[in-house]
């Protein structure tokens, strides 16, 4: 398998799973998502759901996107893509 289609595999898995996360976050989370903690564990940060959805749902997209189109195997774009679904997961913890 060449190193585009691996890195197509990769992108369209990515993109996927953030589109799965975003749509059961739609139907699961409440209307105002808690996007950060105090430290004293009161909520800081609040967003509308459909705008705490979109910010991670665009990350990932984005920079699968760019880890694809870009010849050189620089990895930062795949973390950040990455850190685009670790931000859903936090989302879903913080909220439930």
């Amino acid at each position: 398998m060449t190193q585009s289609k691996k890195k197509a595999i990769i992108m369209v898995l990515l993109i996927t799973v953030a589109v799965a996360l975003t749509i059961i976050g739609y139907i699961t989370l409440p209307d105002v998502l808690i996007m950060q903690i105090q430290a004293n564990g009161t909520a800081g940060t609040t967003l509308p759901k459909p705008i705490g959805l979109a910010i991670p749902l665009l990350v990932t997209i984005i920079f699968s996107v760019l880890y694809y189109k870009r010849n050189n195997n620089n990895s930062r774009n795949i973390g950040v893509a990455l850190l685009g679904i670790l931000m859903f997961v936090l989302t879903f913890v913080f909220n439930r």
